[in-house]
């Protein structure tokens, strides 16, 4: 059996996000309602670190995610790779659109 079929596939759109509040609601949405998520870099770890499936997320483009968020960003950033260092089901890589 292929593994990758099971994998969450979890998108953050940097075009669609222009704060923090819409990136927890972007990610709650997509994450479901089996991982409770708060609106907070605390609870962001502990909902990251607590996924038991194999999860993606992509952080389509990063680059305008990083201006709509501005310093805000860099903490989301240290979590998400503290969570990949915690949890091994859970991957993140990053997509640049070149329209």
């Amino acid at each position: 059996m292929n593994d990758c079929a099971n994998i969450k596939e979890i998108i953050i759109d940097g075009s669609q996000v222009t704060s923090k509040e819409e990136f927890f609601s972007v990610l709650r949405n997509q994450i479901g309602e089996d991982v409770l998520i708060g609106s907070n870099l605390d609870a962001l770890h502990d909902a990251l670190t607590s996924l038991t499936a194999p999860s993606d997320i992509t952080i389509v483009e990063r680059e305008l995610l990083e201006q709509n968020l501005g310093t805000y960003w860099e903490k989301i950033y240290e979590v998400l790779m503290d969570c990949l260092d915690e949890n091994y089901d859970l991957s993140v890589s990053f997509e640049e659109l070149n329209l």
